[in-house]
């Protein structure tokens, strides 16, 4: 029984992460991460395409709830964005994705667009009583949006938690791994997130 058991452990975190159901810890993401060739690298600039805040959490007395404000600022060289060099006049687009404790899945929470102010800047502000409770990962485009831009230099990336914080958010996670898998495999996904964050972003190609 006990080696039936350890199969099936073994068989689920085989498929968790090849699937890249946790994509943090597999070096995946909800849109795959594809690092530029080194024959295109001269065509980019060593800036984000898009700079963003400290994410605030805001008491709204108006409509008495709080309001999370995700503030920034699009980058542009000559009048055009770096790294798309798209012109200015395009508003900003905000896709807010709610992420799972585990199996770490992502769902689409919301979405919203707001123009650029003439100095550069943008302020999005979402209600969280329009949010479950749990844990978010907004994503910020400039121009049109694609999931291929996500998790790179050209789209800005927030997080932020409703209802709970990041502690309480790795205890359930951590909690819902002991449903599925044994020590061991808890052990493996935690050294492989401690090294997923202490990578080199593979976007960082700029010389010294």
């Amino acid at each position: 029984m006990n080696i039936k058991s350890n199969f099936y452990r073994s068989m689920l975190f085989a498929l968790i992460v090849s699937l890249g159901i946790v994509p943090a810890l597999s070096n995946s993401s909800l849109a795959e991460e594809r690092e530029i060739p080194e024959s295109l690298k001269h065509l980019f600039a060593c800036n984000e395409t898009i700079t963003l805040g400290k994410v605030i959490h805001e008491y709204n007395q108006l409509d008495e709830s709080e309001n999370v404000l995700i503030s920034g600022n699009v980058n542009f060289e000559n009048g055009k964005a770096v790294n798309l060099g798209i012109q200015k006049g395009y508003p900003a687009i905000m896709w807010v994705y709610q992420v799972s404790p585990f199996p770490t899945d992502y769902r689409m929470a919301m979405s919203d667009g707001v123009h650029i102010a003439d100095d550069n800047s943008f302020v999005f502000s979402i209600p969280e009583n329009k949010l479950e409770e749990g844990k978010f990962i907004a994503y910020i485009f400039y121009g049109i949006p694609k999931e291929s831009m996500q998790n790179s230099m050209l789209t800005g990336k927030a997080e932020f938690y409703i209802g709970i914080n990041n502690d309480e958010f790795e205890k359930q996670e951590y909690e819902n791994m002991r449903k599925y898998l044994g020590v061991d495999d808890i052990k493996r996904l935690q050294l492989e997130k401690i090294k997923e964050l202490n990578s080199v972003n593979s976007y960082d190609f700029c010389s010294n």
